[in-house]
């Protein structure tokens, strides 16, 4: 039988990527890490947030906004009770290169191409989107999942339009490019259903 293999909390890959964990426990951590290739995905993106969050320069959002959106999300997920086979996981952003992320408390970064980073049960799921001329393109991968062999996919709907594509291996997908507008996202993997209720696709 196959040992139960446990995954680094978040917290511990935070601790780890900002050197805050004592030197035995480092010392366990990096060879959990080193010989599991979920936890070396997420630690990797940790830093490449906690780097973008030291260097950045913008202005911290308003403390209301930031109110705002966390029980914008908290208010979906309470109403969000109908049931279904599908296992529905509501994507808390964790976040946002524009604008201060409500997990974080940190400040936005500018960039050419908008980043954001969702939480979504045991996976997260990284979004990069960028203007193309009048229109925006939504990439990104979900990290944790194990795609083999599975089927999933993308659907990107808006008021007038609906695109989606498919994920491929490595659970990366890249969607056709959509005008400006508010937009909802849905990854579907297996029996599980992964939504982003508001996307934002504006300069």
């Amino acid at each position: 039988m196959k040992p139960i293999f446990k995954h680094l909390p978040f917290a511990e890959l935070a601790d780890l990527a900002e050197g805050r964990l004592a030197p035995e426990a480092r010392a366990a951590s990096l060879n959990h890490v080193n010989a599991c290739s979920r936890c070396s995905a997420k630690l990797s993106r940790v830093e490449q947030v906690i780097s973008l969050m030291r260097t950045d320069e913008g202005e911290d959002a308003p403390p209301a906004l930031v109110s705002q959106a966390i029980n914008l999300f908290r208010a979906r997920a309470a109403r969000d009770t109908s049931p279904s086979l599908t296992r529905r996981i509501l994507a808390a952003l964790s976040f946002d290169s524009l604008q201060m992320s409500p997990a974080y408390g940190v400040r936005s970064g500018q960039g050419a191409a908008r980043q954001l980073l969702y939480s979504a049960g045991e996976n997260d799921l990284d979004l990069r989107v960028t203007q193309s001329g009048q229109e925006w393109v939504v990439a990104g991968q979900l990290l944790g999942a194990n795609c083999e062999g599975s089927s999933g996919s993308v659907e990107l709907q808006g008021a007038d339009v609906t695109v989606s594509a498919e994920l491929n291996e490595q659970c990366e997908f890249r969607l056709p490019a959509v005008a400006s507008g508010s937009y909802q996202l849905r990854v579907r993997l297996g029996d599980e259903l992964i939504e982003i209720p508001e996307l934002e696709l504006k300069a």
